[in-house]
Protein backbone atom coordinates (compact mmCIF):
# COMPACT_ATOMS: atom_id res chain seq x y z
CA UNK A 1 0.00 0.00 0.00
CA UNK A 2 3.19 2.54 0.57
CA UNK A 3 2.48 3.10 3.71
CA UNK A 4 5.08 2.27 6.51
CA UNK A 5 3.73 0.43 9.36
CA UNK A 6 4.27 2.74 12.89
CA UNK A 7 5.91 0.81 16.09
CA UNK A 8 4.99 3.58 18.57
CA UNK A 9 3.11 6.04 20.14
CA UNK A 10 6.23 8.08 19.14
CA UNK A 11 6.19 7.38 15.56
CA UNK A 12 2.62 8.36 15.38
CA UNK A 13 3.23 11.27 17.09
CA UNK A 14 6.62 11.99 14.86
CA UNK A 15 4.25 11.33 11.70
CA UNK A 16 0.98 13.17 12.76
CA UNK A 17 3.19 16.19 13.46
CA UNK A 18 4.55 15.63 10.02
CA UNK A 19 1.12 16.03 8.28
CA UNK A 20 -0.09 18.99 10.46
CA UNK A 21 2.80 21.29 9.71
CA UNK A 22 2.70 19.98 6.55
CA UNK A 23 -1.50 21.51 6.97
CA UNK A 24 -0.66 24.62 8.17
CA UNK A 25 1.68 25.77 5.87
CA UNK A 26 -0.79 24.49 2.83
CA UNK A 27 -3.36 27.19 4.79
CA UNK A 28 -0.79 29.99 4.73
CA UNK A 29 -0.06 29.21 1.16
CA UNK A 30 -3.15 29.37 -0.07
CA UNK A 31 -4.23 32.42 1.84
CA UNK A 32 -5.51 35.33 -0.49
CA UNK A 33 -2.94 37.55 -1.60
CA UNK A 34 -0.28 35.87 -0.34
CA UNK A 35 3.17 35.73 -1.89
CA UNK A 36 5.79 34.51 0.26
CA UNK A 37 5.16 32.16 2.80
CA UNK A 38 7.43 33.00 6.27
CA UNK A 39 8.54 29.95 8.56
CA UNK A 40 10.08 31.84 11.86
CA UNK A 41 11.97 29.42 13.72
CA UNK A 42 12.53 30.63 17.65
CA UNK A 43 15.53 28.20 19.25
CA UNK A 44 15.96 28.94 22.81
CA UNK A 45 13.51 31.54 23.64
CA UNK A 46 14.00 32.96 27.29
CA UNK A 47 10.34 32.72 28.37
CA UNK A 48 7.20 29.80 27.90
CA UNK A 49 6.61 28.54 24.87
CA UNK A 50 3.27 30.70 24.44
CA UNK A 51 5.62 33.71 24.86
CA UNK A 52 7.83 32.15 21.94
CA UNK A 53 4.62 31.97 20.01
CA UNK A 54 3.78 35.31 20.39
CA UNK A 55 7.29 37.10 19.49
CA UNK A 56 7.19 34.84 16.46
CA UNK A 57 3.40 36.07 15.89
CA UNK A 58 4.65 39.49 16.63
CA UNK A 59 7.65 39.12 14.26
CA UNK A 60 5.41 37.79 11.71
CA UNK A 61 2.50 39.84 11.43
CA UNK A 62 4.99 43.51 11.35
CA UNK A 63 4.02 45.10 8.76
CA UNK A 64 7.36 46.66 7.94
CA UNK A 65 8.60 43.13 7.72
CA UNK A 66 5.51 41.53 5.97
CA UNK A 67 5.76 44.79 3.23
CA UNK A 68 9.85 43.74 2.72
CA UNK A 69 9.66 40.45 2.27
CA UNK A 70 7.12 41.38 -0.05
CA UNK A 71 9.25 42.99 -2.39
CA UNK A 72 12.27 40.92 -1.99
CA UNK A 73 14.00 43.47 0.13
CA UNK A 74 16.19 41.55 3.04
CA UNK A 75 15.77 44.58 5.76
CA UNK A 76 17.82 42.93 8.16
CA UNK A 77 16.71 45.78 10.48
CA UNK A 78 13.10 45.05 10.22
CA UNK A 79 13.28 41.87 11.32
CA UNK A 80 15.50 43.34 14.45
CA UNK A 81 13.00 46.13 15.14
CA UNK A 82 10.44 43.72 15.62
CA UNK A 83 12.32 41.61 18.08
CA UNK A 84 13.41 44.36 19.81
CA UNK A 85 10.18 45.93 19.76
CA UNK A 86 8.66 42.89 21.51
CA UNK A 87 11.22 41.87 23.69
CA UNK A 88 11.49 45.77 25.03
CA UNK A 89 7.79 45.47 25.87
CA UNK A 90 7.46 42.33 27.31
CA UNK A 91 10.71 41.35 28.53
CA UNK A 92 12.83 44.10 29.00
CA UNK A 93 15.02 42.73 31.77
CA UNK A 94 16.40 39.93 29.47
CA UNK A 95 19.39 40.01 27.61
CA UNK A 96 19.68 39.73 24.17
CA UNK A 97 23.55 39.37 23.79
CA UNK A 98 23.96 35.95 22.73
CA UNK A 99 20.69 36.45 20.20
CA UNK A 100 21.89 35.31 16.66
CA UNK A 101 19.47 35.60 13.30
CA UNK A 102 19.48 33.99 9.93
CA UNK A 103 17.79 34.84 7.11
CA UNK A 104 18.19 32.35 4.32
CA UNK A 105 20.13 29.69 6.26
CA UNK A 106 23.23 32.86 6.29
CA UNK A 107 23.97 34.42 9.45
CA UNK A 108 22.74 38.19 9.41
CA UNK A 109 23.13 38.89 13.00
CA UNK A 110 25.38 37.68 15.97
CA UNK A 111 26.88 39.04 19.13
CA UNK A 112 25.08 41.97 19.13
CA UNK A 113 25.92 43.09 15.83
CA UNK A 114 24.68 43.06 11.86
CA UNK A 115 27.04 40.55 10.20
CA UNK A 116 26.74 41.56 5.69
CA UNK A 117 29.20 41.86 4.18
CA UNK A 118 27.99 44.02 0.98
CA UNK A 119 26.27 44.03 -1.43
CA UNK A 120 26.83 40.24 -3.01
CA UNK A 121 24.91 39.00 0.37
CA UNK A 122 22.03 41.69 0.16
CA UNK A 123 21.49 39.85 -3.16
CA UNK A 124 21.80 36.22 -1.53
CA UNK A 125 19.42 37.27 0.65
CA UNK A 126 17.28 38.41 -1.99
CA UNK A 127 17.32 35.72 -4.13
CA UNK A 128 15.93 33.65 -0.95
CA UNK A 129 13.11 35.90 -0.58
CA UNK A 130 12.39 35.83 -4.75
CA UNK A 131 13.10 32.04 -5.06
CA UNK A 132 10.26 31.52 -2.35
CA UNK A 133 8.11 33.65 -3.84
CA UNK A 134 4.41 32.50 -5.23
CA UNK A 135 2.98 33.26 -8.82
CA UNK A 136 0.89 36.14 -8.68
CA UNK A 137 -2.22 34.96 -10.51
CA UNK A 138 -1.74 30.52 -9.80
CA UNK A 139 -4.06 28.91 -9.58
CA UNK A 140 -2.38 26.14 -6.48
CA UNK A 141 1.23 27.34 -5.51
CA UNK A 142 3.80 25.65 -7.82
CA UNK A 143 6.49 24.74 -4.86
CA UNK A 144 6.24 24.50 -0.85
CA UNK A 145 9.58 27.10 -0.34
CA UNK A 146 9.53 29.53 2.78
CA UNK A 147 11.23 32.50 3.59
CA UNK A 148 13.11 31.04 6.24
CA UNK A 149 14.08 33.08 9.53
CA UNK A 150 15.86 32.01 12.21
CA UNK A 151 16.06 33.50 16.11
CA UNK A 152 18.39 31.42 18.70
CA UNK A 153 18.52 33.65 21.75
CA UNK A 154 21.34 31.48 23.19
CA UNK A 155 21.50 29.59 25.91
CA UNK A 156 18.21 27.05 26.74
CA UNK A 157 14.26 28.31 26.27
CA UNK A 158 11.41 27.40 24.18
CA UNK A 159 11.59 26.08 20.36
CA UNK A 160 8.94 26.88 18.70
CA UNK A 161 8.24 27.46 14.64
CA UNK A 162 5.61 30.00 13.68
CA UNK A 163 4.41 30.75 10.15
CA UNK A 164 2.67 33.96 8.48
CA UNK A 165 2.29 35.68 5.12
CA UNK A 166 3.67 38.62 3.72
CA UNK A 167 1.56 41.82 2.97
CA UNK A 168 1.40 41.95 -1.50
CA UNK A 169 -0.10 44.80 -3.37
CA UNK A 170 -2.64 42.97 -4.29
CA UNK A 171 -4.09 41.86 -1.06
CA UNK A 172 -4.14 45.42 -0.13
CA UNK A 173 -5.86 46.35 -3.57
CA UNK A 174 -8.25 43.71 -3.12
CA UNK A 175 -9.32 44.62 0.42
CA UNK A 176 -8.98 48.17 -0.02
CA UNK A 177 -11.84 48.04 -3.05
CA UNK A 178 -13.80 45.44 -0.74
CA UNK A 179 -17.45 47.03 0.57
CA UNK A 180 -19.87 45.34 2.62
Amino acid sequence: SGLKDLDSEDEFKEALFEVCEGLSADLVRNGEGTGHVIRVNISNFPGSEYDARRMGRHLVNSPLVKCAISGNDPNTGRIAGAIGSFMGKFFPTESVDKMSLTLGGRTIFNNGQFVLEGDAVEKELSGHMADAQLGEHDDFPKHQKFVEIGVDFGGEGSNVIVLGSDLTKEYVNVNADYRS
